[in-house]
């Protein structure tokens, strides 16, 4: 989903946010105040680094973040519900005796689907485009809190079967052209949780053959979110907001707002009037930026959302970061205080390149020996500034090491 590399790594710090005002009429009032930096970068390409649980982070669908399932089992058995967002159009049909998926576990289902299959997990065979649903699927559970006993296996299978027999129409209409298609989510499944014997990790007895139309969803650019903060989130809606968020603040880089309306179709709510509805978006997204700060406020008519941090930080986002720490520090280095303390410059921290630096004097310096410094490219014992001073050595040949070249000796 992003146009940016991300780095899928625990640098989130919760932060509670005291929320405020939502009562005074005629006034936007802020939830939150964190702001973050977007980035904008052209590169497509998700890289989680190496040596990560892959459970620390992971994807949800660019759809599932766009538009909403049902948050309870629909009344009057309703078989068909529309979602919109924009052009974006979602028709689900229910195809099964369970009727159409509902509630936390078809969310949290695709979520572990997706993230199974963008980081080519071995619980999925992208031959048959099958995933096993053994005890991955329930490990995935317990890591973000939810209780796997016997009397919640039962309220998630049927919800799966939901989910699995579930018909997607997805269609993009404009006033001059209309483009679409429909799928079933699954094609063949079997689920058989309920036996008294424990299965073992690799057995894949129980699976679901997905539909290529289905699989090709949730790999197409999907949104990387963090497994922490779905865990802290009770209420479906919340995990809607959660990933519809983080995904609209990417590349945002002026504020967006979006009428009450048009929140209603997009995420729909058993609430038939629309004051209801925004009483519990409000409560979700209360919940929403207590784990996660983005900087959004709430009005009567609508709601603004303002350029923030992504939920999973990008590789822009955290060298920028370090950046920004790393030249603070050569600036603290470079104070009037440490000039008066030594006016005759005996040495001090010299920054060059932005963010590099050497001990050296102001006569002694020189950019392109420092440059050989940090690459290596001359032994220590030749190095102007190894020889000046000993705290040189720490850096020298730093780039080399990044780039992995032998150093001199």
């Amino acid at each position: 989903m992003y146009g940016d590399k991300i780095y899928l790594k625990s640098t989130l710090d919760f932060m509670k946010m005291p929320l405020r005002g939502w009562h005074l009429q005629g006034r936007d009032l802020p939830l939150t105040g964190v702001i973050g930096v977007t980035n904008n970068s052209d590169s497509k390409e998700l890289v989680p680094p190496s040596g990560e649980p892959w459970m620390s982070h992971g994807f949800i669908s660019k759809v599932a973040a766009q538009v909403s399932l049902p948050y309870r089992k629909p009344k009057n058995n309703i078989r068909q519900i529309v979602r919109r967002n924009g052009t974006l159009e979602v028709r689900y049909t229910a195809n099964g005796e369970h009727g159409l998926p509902y509630g936390k576990y078809p969310r949290l289902f695709e979520m572990w689907a997706c993230t199974m299959i963008k980081t080519g997990n071995e619980c999925f065979n992208p031959e048959t485009n099958t995933l096993s649903l053994g005890t991955t699927f329930r490990e995935f559970l317990r890591l973000i809190g939810v209780n796997v006993g016997g009397k919640s296996l039962r309220t998630i299978k049927p919800q799966l079967e939901s989910l699995f027999s579930c018909a997607y129409t997805i269609s993009n209409n404009t006033k001059t052209r209309s483009e679409g298609m429909a799928w079933t989510v699954a094609k063949k499944w079997r689920i058989d949780w309920l036996r008294d014997e424990p299965q073992e990790t690799g057995l894949f007895e129980n699976w679901v053959r997905l539909s290529p139309e289905y699989v090709d969803m949730l790999r197409d650019n999907p949104v990387p979110v963090d497994f922490k903060v779905i865990s802290a989130l009770k209420k479906p809606m919340a995990i809607d907001i959660y990933w519809w968020l983080t995904k609209r603040v990417y590349g945002l880089h002026k504020p967006t707002t979006i009428t009450w309306p048009q929140l209603y179709q997009q995420f729909g709510s058993d609430a038939k009037e629309l004051w209801k509805f925004k009483q519990s978006f409000k409560d979700a997204l209360s919940d929403v930026l207590a784990v996660y700060p983005a900087k959004v406020t709430v009005g009567p008519q609508r709601v603004t959302i303002f350029p923030s941090a992504t939920s999973v930080p990008t590789v822009s986002q955290t060298r920028h970061a370090e950046k920004r720490e790393r030249l603070e520090q050569l600036h603290d280095t470079r104070s009037a205080a440490s000039k008066s303390a030594d006016p005759e410059d005996t040495g001090h921290w010299q920054p060059f390149d932005r963010v590099y630096q050497v001990f050296t004097t102001s006569e002694k310096f020189d950019v392109t020996a420092a440059r050989e410094h940090r690459d290596g490219l001359v032994p220590p014992s030749r190095c102007v500034y190894c020889l000046f001073d000993e705290r040189n050595l720490a850096s020298h040949g730093e780039t080399a090491e990044a780039r992995d070249v032998p150093l001199f000796n």
